[in-house]
């Protein structure tokens, strides 16, 4: 029995009405079904397999209409006719990271993303950590990548002047009569993936490392290099560098349509003109899959999986240490989850985050959380630490994964279509493999254009916004008597001066809303939420672009503080 034959036998008896397809070395499936959990199952269950390299579902949900995907509502020409020798889909880390790696080789590159503002999806909703591989496959490329950028990233944040710790993971165990398994386990993948600095520890070790984690975990494993990093910060650093070094972002540029002729990508088609470029990279995140239909190199698919955390005041921070700790319950749990598991992770600013869980859904934008994933995810982890408390929560949000149906990273080049290189499917760890898949991608880009050699004069350093609450008393006052601003703070929670947020404003790819300051200088991110801080932040943009304050949102189109009624037509946010 030929492998599509097998395949279509145990879809018939497990997914009735679903109907495999070969092509090529992929499998396609087809079909319309009532729910969208049988979906994702009959896709999980072929690559499960591994008879085909990747899976396409297109299997439909019966009465499922599309939620409109968010559309820049500017129309103009500023980007028609431009020609580029490399077009980057996505302005998440990878896309960032990307540009970045090809701002240094003697050719043009131009960034687009729908969004207002770099990191606005899977990039600004993530706990920020490094992770160091022992729970990935052997041959896997999440494995392949994590490994190689985790030696990268010391050097590359010194250069883009932002923070990173490798401060250590903790997973802490409930039973006792797990230790001799997980032990055995836990260096077996660590010989295996080639891992240092995993070890076992009993009870009394532990404390020694989180004094505070409730009685019920009995011991644990400590992940000694793990680090962390601000994810957002990371992105519009590695962004503001490539531009630094000649490269191009147009923000509020969405991809409607592609030009292929002779397998060959001819043009791109913007809401801010069509572009000619020579090669075409696709970091464009859950939207990844679509890109790829358009360049009709469309061989596997993304299904979102969303993960809902929390985020606590920084008066919880006494009671973790410097690592972050996950719970597991059971050894299934550790096995064969899709998530990491979720825990309670001290982010690089310290405040306190705990989560995420795991859930698949339909949708590709779909960022609500619910009551039931926030109490899920709160009421496992307080068990850990019984000092945390929900009246420590600030805020929560919510994270979609672009997961393929193998569950690994897609870098590569086209298929079918020749000058299209793929970066999809990057779920964690991909936060700590986008160093090395901007290097891998940017120099298959150079060979695709000929071999175009490295520049001479790239300069690698950045400089970010000095956020004078770590300062000396002396080097504040310095900063202060050089500009006033520097003395105004406006966020109190966080300590921000007017200098940094005016500093924030005009830098080498500004913020214009209220959350793109918040996330370049933390303005908003303290318990009150930008309950004191926001009017004034909002006050200070309007004043240095020049707008008038009811041309200020707090995160894009349609998200205005307020409104005027006789002119305005907008929601309140």
């Amino acid at each position: 029995m030929n492998k599509i034959k097998k395949i279509q036998k145990q879809l018939s008896k497990r997914f009735p009405g679903i109907l495999a397809v070969e092509k090529e070395d992929c499998i396609e499936l087809l079909g319309e079904v009532d729910k969208y959990e049988t979906i994702v199952s009959a896709g999980q269950y072929v690559a499960s397999t591994h008879l085909f390299s990747h899976v396409i579902n297109d299997v439909r949900l019966i009465g499922y209409v599309p939620a409109k995907v968010r559309t820049p509502s500017i129309e103009d020409q500023a980007l028609e006719g431009k020609k580029v020798d490399v077009l980057v889909i996505g302005g998440g880390v990878i896309g960032a990271s990307i540009l970045r790696e090809l701002s240094k080789y003697q050719l043009s590159a131009l960034l687009v993303d729908k969004e207002e503002d770099l990191a606005m999806q899977a990039s600004s909703r993530n706990d920020g950590c490094v992770h160091v591989g022992l729970d990935l496959k052997k041959d896997s490329s999440k494995l392949y990548y994590l490994k190689r950028s985790r030696k990268i990233y010391p050097e590359l944040c010194r250069e883009l002047d932002i923070d990173y710790r490798e401060d250590g993971q903790t997973v802490g165990f409930k039973s006792l009569w797990m230790k001799p398994f997980v032990s055995v386990y836990m260096k077996h993948k660590a010989r295996v993936n080639r891992i240092e600095g995993v070890k076992v520890l009993s009870r009394k070790n532990l404390l020694k490392i989180e004094p505070n984690l409730s009685k019920d975990i009995k011991f644990g494993v400590n992940l000694r290099t793990a680090g962390c990093v601000c994810p957002y910060n990371l992105t519009i650093a590695l962004a503001e560098s490539a531009v630094i070094n000649k490269a191009e972002v147009s923000l509020n540029t969405i991809v409607k349509d592609m030009k292929v002729e002779e397998n060959k990508i001819v043009s791109v088609l913007t809401n801010r003109g069509r572009i000619y470029p020579r090669v075409v990279i696709n970091a464009a995140g859950v939207f990844s899959d679509d890109i790829a239909s358009m360049a009709n190199d469309r061989f596997f698919s993304i299904h979102p999986r969303k993960g809902t955390d929390t985020i606590m005041d920084k008066s919880m921070t006494p009671y973790l240490s410097k690592t972050g700790v996950t719970i597991v319950s059971s050894i299934n749990e550790q096995l064969h989850s899709h998530s990491k598991g979720g825990g309670i992770i001290p982010t690089i600013d310290r405040n306190i985050l705990v989560g995420p869980d795991a859930v698949e859904q339909i949708e590709k934008e779909d960022f609500s959380t619910s009551r039931d994933s926030i109490d899920k995810v709160f009421n496992k982890h307080a068990e850990t630490i019984k000092a945390l408390s929900e009246r420590d929560i600030i805020t929560y949000f919510s994270g979609i994964r672009a997961c393929t149906y193998e569950e690994d990273f897609i870098v590569s080049k086209g298929k079918w279509t020749t000058n299209i290189i793929h970066a999809a499917g990057i779920q964690s760890p991909g936060l700590t493999a986008a160093p090395a898949i901007g290097q891998d991608i940017a120099l298959w880009a150079s060979e695709e254009l000929g071999n175009v050699p490295l520049k001479k004069d790239f300069n690698p350093i950045r400089k970010g916004v000095v956020p004078t609450r770590f300062l000396s008393d002396e080097e504040r006052n310095e900063m202060i008597h050089k500009n006033p601003l520097y003395g105004h703070i406006v966020c109190r929670c966080e300590e921000i001066s007017e200098g940094e947020i005016v500093d924030s404003i005009h830098s080498v790819i500004p913020p214009t809303t209220i959350d793109g300051i918040k996330r370049r200088v933390r303005a908003g991110m303290g318990r009150c939420q930008g309950g004191f801080c926001q009017p004034i932040v909002l006050s200070i943009l309007a004043r240095e672009e020049k707008k008038d304050l009811l041309d200020i949102t707090k995160k894009g189109e349609g998200k205005v503080l307020f409104c005027d009624t006789k002119t305005k037509g907008e929601q309140h946010e």
